[in-house]
């Protein structure tokens, strides 16, 4: 019990480099005011169209209601999915290919499918919530116990 009492008296007597670091402390920022939501990412004007996209999956996410359709941005990745998965169809079908040219033909392939990941991650996002809005809420039966005592009190205001 001395060794805890002589910590205790050793640092109120002796370091006020502590005291002095405390005194000195920033204020607390209690006074700030906490955001009521948290923010949406950002519009960044330099965003290729799949960034953009990647945006709206990630606000779609964290948004609790349905956000507005971003069908620009849909419409063209999809089109360019269409061409990039065409062009990639005609090099795959050239006999004359060399290995590298088989090799960058399976990297756009694999680029084609992750963006089509993406754009599936999105829609399937905003069709769970659009179908938990248009769902109609299940009325769970009374169970028996609740259904008797409902026709007794019926039955005793009826008396």
């Amino acid at each position: 019990m001395d060794d805890d009492d002589d910590f205790f008296t050793n640092l109120d007597s002796g370091n006020d480099h502590f005291q002095n670091r405390l005194r000195n402390a920033p204020h607390d920022d209690d006074d700030v005011p906490m955001p009521a939501a948290l923010p949406l990412f950002e519009e960044d004007e330099g965003e290729t169209p799949l960034q953009q996209l990647i945006r709206h999956w990630m606000n779609e996410r964290h948004a609790p209601d349905v956000l507005p359709f971003a069908e620009d941005v849909l419409s063209g990745l999809l089109d360019h999915i269409r061409r990039q998965s065409e062009t990639v169809q005609l090099l795959r079908s050239d006999p004359s290919s060399s290995e590298e040219e088989h090799f960058r033909t399976m990297l756009a392939q694999t680029e084609v499918e992750r963006v089509k990941f993406v754009v599936r991650s999105y829609l399937r996002t905003r069709l769970f919530k659009v179908s938990q809005i248009s769902m109609p809420r299940r009325i769970v039966p009374c169970s028996k116990a609740n259904d008797h005592r409902y026709r007794l009190k019926s039955l005793l205001d009826i008396s």
